[in-house]
């Protein structure tokens, strides 16, 4: 089951692939797919991105693209400057992270509901995204180990490590391995841009 999962997640990166080749802008368009193959593979749960709006019907073409397997989601937070923030996600992955018993105790201290919903949520962090302060706990939605997002912010006295993707606190060894999965990702996608003609 978990290797035709695999093969679907696959063979929907590479129509995105597909689809930026044939556009103009073909680097910029596979830079956008390149930042969403670690969501697309099922390896990262979300991916906060400023999208650009010089074509809106390119845009429209893409998000109906991306969308046409329900797993995956687009929520648009807010135009800024021509271009549009919008958090890609899918659904049933960031669903599992979020009701993590370890984060669900960390979000409701930062005053998310008590009575979890994923849409509560995201509508929650859309929200704060739009308001003055910067909601550092997206890193959570971001699929980043518990202990980084909470190291950043000032919760847990862990030693700085270094900045790699995000910055990282404490032990190393499970942000390394989110970090070089993530990588893997958009290696993947840039053999199938290589390839995909």
């Amino acid at each position: 089951m978990q290797d035709q999962t695999d093969h679907l997640y696959t063979k929907h990166l590479r129509e995105l692939v597909a689809w930026a080749k044939g556009k103009p802008f073909v680097k910029k368009k596979l830079f956008l797919v390149e930042s969403l193959a670690p969501l697309v593979l099922g390896l990262k749960p979300s991916v906060l991105l400023n999208v650009s709006l010089e074509k809106e019907s390119e845009w429209l073409e893409f998000e109906e693209l991306f969308t046409q397997k329900e797993a995956f989601r687009i929520k648009e937070i807010r135009e800024l400057k021509g271009r549009l923030q919008v958090i890609f996600y899918q659904r049933e992955t960031l669903d599992t992270v979020l009701r993590q018993k370890s984060i669900q105790e960390f979000l409701t201290k930062l005053s998310y509901p008590q009575n979890y919903s994923l849409d509560s949520y995201l509508n929650l962090l859309k929200h704060r995204i739009t308001s003055l302060e910067f909601p550092h706990e997206i890193g959570v939605f971001l699929g980043y180990p518990l202990k980084d997002v909470m190291g950043f912010m000032g919760f847990l006295s862990l030693p700085y490590r270094r900045t790699q993707g995000w910055r990282i606190y404490g032990d190393e060894t499970p942000s390394n391995e989110v970090y070089a999965k993530y990588r893997q990702a958009r290696s993947t996608m840039r053999k199938l841009a290589k390839t995909n003609n």
